[in-house]
């Protein structure tokens, strides 16, 4: 017995050893160093003597990167796992570049549970998944509690009772403030703030087999209609310096993005017990419940097909996306990137945040609600862009709602019509 001890023991080194040699499996990410670096010490210093499986991340430039995964997939030059937007994921997978991950069935199913649902919805095409959300990127309604409270106003739980407020604030000359505007460093995401409310009144980017554009529904006409009157006819800035607003309190109430968010955290000590975060008014529906969905972005990791060790690859994503080291990555990010915050994508990693418990109750409300854009084949920068030209004819140019609206999804479904036809070959193999 003793010898066998021996030799099995001796078995188990040699595999380790041999694994410990081995090509470390590859990934490759845009995002920033400081981001990589964190990525790189966690899996160092747990991952590999954990799992035996070493690991390398390679900075690739943000600019262009999913050129550079196409280009790579068709050298045959590929990562194991590839960090990308959360329909560029999608993007790759329908190409055939990157692994359907439904075929690790329940170790799949058990991840994918774990995970806010609608962080998601960008990820799957015809029910095939090609990718998992590394983390999500919400927009929380921010606010002023010592200015509200002086004011004799609730922190509005819907639209209407934010409109009922608008009129005091201006009676002080203040304010409240969508998440983007249309000054040069934010008007290129005001379709994020234009998606809420036309998701708010049961309208959609795309029908439900995702064949045309769902812009023209009457549901998502009503609710861009609504977003574009903040500015036409309730008086809301169409452009602000809101970080500084905020601070002085010109805009006691605003959609915030994770930045101004970290940002009044960080470097407000003044404003300390004087401000909160909620989830974001919703839009009362005909049954009485309340709408709160929101836009949910994010990146996402991603499998290719034609790496090296495409199942250790997976054995690190159950690892990663595990809310012990999700809740230990942000810890790390708030720790090393005085500013940064990162919000896991694991439900239960988001109450373990170092951050007051009212913040986490509102970051987990409205991600139970929030949801990324369907993926229908076409890069979501297009239907971003129609999305911003409406709100730009309608707010700045004076058209209808309807008629830019209607506009924004004829092209679309133009768009998609083509996309359906250069993609042909790819659906059919799926």
């Amino acid at each position: 017995m003793p010898k066998r001890t021996s030799f099995l023991s001796f078995i188990c080194l040699l595999f380790f050893a041999v694994g410990a040699v081995a090509a470390p499996i590859s990934i490759w990410s845009p995002l920033h160093v400081e981001w990589n670096n964190i990525i790189q010490q966690l899996s160092d210093l747990e991952f590999t003597p954990k799992f035996g499986i070493r690991v390398k991340v390679h900075s690739i430039p943000r600019s262009g990167y999913e050129q550079i995964y196409l280009l790579s997939a068709a050298s045959g030059n590929v990562p194991e796992i590839g960090i990308t937007s959360l329909i560029g994921a999608t993007d790759l997978g329908v190409r055939g570049v990157t692994v359907d991950l439904s075929q690790y069935g329940e170790e799949y199913l058990e991840i994918k549970q774990q995970i806010y649902p609608g962080s998601s919805r960008a990820l799957s095409y015809n029910e095939h998944n090609f990718g998992l959300p590394m983390q999500l990127v919400l927009y929380p309604l921010l606010y002023r509690s010592d200015i509200l409270q002086e004011l004799g106003v609730d922190v509005p739980s819907t639209w209407d009772e934010l409109y009922g407020i608008l009129p005091k604030l201006h009676a002080k000359n203040k304010n409240f403030y969508p998440a983007f505007g249309f000054d040069e460093t934010q008007n290129d995401f005001v379709y994020v703030d234009a998606s809420l409310f036309i998701w708010q009144h049961g309208g959609r980017w795309y029908n439900d087999d995702l064949t045309a554009s769902a812009l023209g529904w009457p549901e998502s006409i009503s609710g861009f209609t609504e977003y574009t009157e903040l500015f036409t006819k309730r008086q809301v800035p169409k452009a602000a310096e809101p970080y500084v607003a905020f601070r002085q309190g010109d805009l006691p109430l605003m959609l915030s993005s994770l930045w101004q968010y970290a940002a009044v955290s960080t470097v407000m000590p003044e404003l300390e017990g004087k401000w909160s975060i909620s989830a974001v008014p919703g839009t009362v529906q005909k049954d009485g419940s309340i709408s709160r969905i929101s836009y949910a972005d994010g990146m996402a990791f991603t499998i290719f097909k034609d790496s090296a060790s495409p199942d250790d690859a997976f054995v690190w994503l159950q690892w990663f996306l595990s809310a012990e080291v999700q809740s230990k990555l942000a810890s790390k990010v708030a720790q090393e990137m005085p500013g940064a915050v990162f919000l896991p994508a694991n439900i239960n990693a988001i109450a373990r945040l170092a951050i007051p418990e009212d913040h986490i109750r509102a970051f987990s409300t409205q991600a139970q609600e929030a949801r990324s854009p369907a993926y229908a084949l076409l890069p979501e920068a297009k239907a971003q862009k129609l999305i911003n030209l409406a709100v730009y004819e309608t707010v700045i140019g004076g058209i209808s709602p309807e008629e830019a609206l209607r506009k924004a999804a004829d092209k679309l479904t133009l768009e998609l019509d083509q996309k359906r036809k250069e993609y042909a070959r790819f659906i059919e193999k799926l």
